[in-house]
């Protein structure tokens, strides 16, 4: 248990240092497979519109069953993302909780799985999947270390995307700001023209409007109609 508690301490001191989500959850997944003896692993995050995405998978066959979970609303992890913190099945052939989904998983060579939730500021924000090729693979986990885990993995991912976010919304803000003074210089408007002509021309050609200023940018001209 001590040395499975310097694990954990080990993986938080390293996702601190780690810049950018998709590294922060590839290491969340490879620490967490070798932690808690997993085959493979996986997170599911929920996005802004409430669709599940499977992130940082260690093999395809995650992806592959957390989709069929996604497409049949039926699953642990579908159980742990909405309703649940822990869910675990040690033996899917005869675990009657997911009628359509457990044979499909048995019948690529799964047979146990573990879930928990991830949550950062009081809700989900998605949850790590974990899976197993023998029955009661995970019968022996620790769920105060796995819980403990999810929270450092958690708080971890919550700060990678926030910190992806605002480097994106800012890259966004910076091409506009370059488009709008490429129209500015070229037809000798103001600031709120510039932005007024980008708006008129997103909307006409139902494009997004950092998709229009990249292309102003880039050709140093307005698009053609």
């Amino acid at each position: 248990m001590a040395e499975h508690n310097e694990i954990v301490s080990t993986v938080v001191r390293e996702l601190s240092s780690i810049r950018g989500l998709e590294p922060s959850i590839e290491k969340v997944t490879q620490s967490a497979r070798l932690l808690f003896d997993a085959d493979q692993a996986g997170v599911t995050l929920i996005r802004s519109r409430g669709e599940l995405e499977t992130v940082g998978p260690t093999h395809e066959i995650v992806t592959e069953l957390d989709s069929l979970q996604y497409a049949l609303g039926q699953g642990p992890c579908v159980d742990a993302v909405t309703e649940q913190h822990v869910v675990i099945a040690n033996d899917l052939d005869s675990d009657p909780r997911w009628p359509e989904w457990g044979p499909r998983a048995c019948s690529v060579g799964i047979q146990s799985i573990v879930a928990a939730d991830l949550q950062a500021d009081g809700r989900r924000i998605g949850a790590l999947n974990l899976y197993g090729s023998r029955t009661n693979q995970f019968k022996g986990t620790d769920a105060a270390l796995l819980l403990s885990f999810s929270a450092h993995a958690s708080a971890a991912l919550a700060a990678a995307r926030t910190i992806e976010s605002l480097s994106a919304a800012l890259d966004t803000r910076t091409v506009i700001g370059q488009a709008e003074g490429i129209i500015m210089e070229r037809f000798g408007v103001d600031p709120v023209t510039a932005f007024a002509i980008l708006k008129r021309y997103s909307q006409d050609s139902n494009k997004r409007l950092r998709e229009i200023a990249e292309q102003i940018v880039e050709r140093r001209e307005l698009p053609s109609s």
